[in-house]
């Protein structure tokens, strides 16, 4: 009988510690643009897909690259690539677009490959500092690390506004 209070008091403890350690855990999606390597968490992403015929629209930023149809809905496509850098993101098999969806709005970010999905300790996030490329500065909210490697996590409410404002 004793034993089998033991297990199960072990078992509470642990499940209550995997509990607190999920809290501490952000997810978020991966991807490259020119060699860098982003991150949208994940919660945010709506859906990948394959690049699709896009209909361009006249008189806007050039980064905007035009609008989809996707199911009955329009979402305006940009190329994150274009805005950073200034040069056009080259279509290739790996290129996707990653439909992010805030505050009832969707957005399409055509990015030169999707990567993975990473867990990250909260603790391996830091608040991306000013001082962070001019290219860069408004749009990414954190950095975080995950192996080797450093992630910029992008701030959808700056790249919607961006979008949404035509800056």
């Amino acid at each position: 009988m004793d034993s089998q209070n033991l297990l199960s008091r072990i078992a509470e403890k642990t499940k209550e510690q995997s509990e607190a350690n999920l809290e501490d855990i952000e997810q978020f999606l991966t991807f490259s643009i020119d060699g860098e390597m982003f991150g949208i968490r994940l919660l945010l992403v709506h859906e990948i897909l394959k690049p699709v015929f896009i209909t361009r629209l006249p008189n806007v930023e050039e980064y905007i690259l035009g609008v989809i149809n996707l199911r009955g809905e329009i979402i305006p496509i940009i190329d994150l690539k274009k805005r950073f850098s200034g040069s056009s993101t080259d279509l290739s098999p790996p290129s996707r677009i990653i439909v992010v969806m805030l505050k009832e709005k969707r957005c399409g970010i055509l990015v030169d490959e999707v990567k993975q999905v990473v867990k990250v300790n909260r603790f391996q996030i830091s608040d991306a500092i000013d001082d962070l490329s001019l290219n860069y500065n408004k749009m990414v909210e954190s950095v975080s690390r995950y192996d080797e490697n450093l992630i910029l996590n992008l701030g959808l409410d700056q790249i919607i506004e961006f979008v949404n404002s035509g800056k």
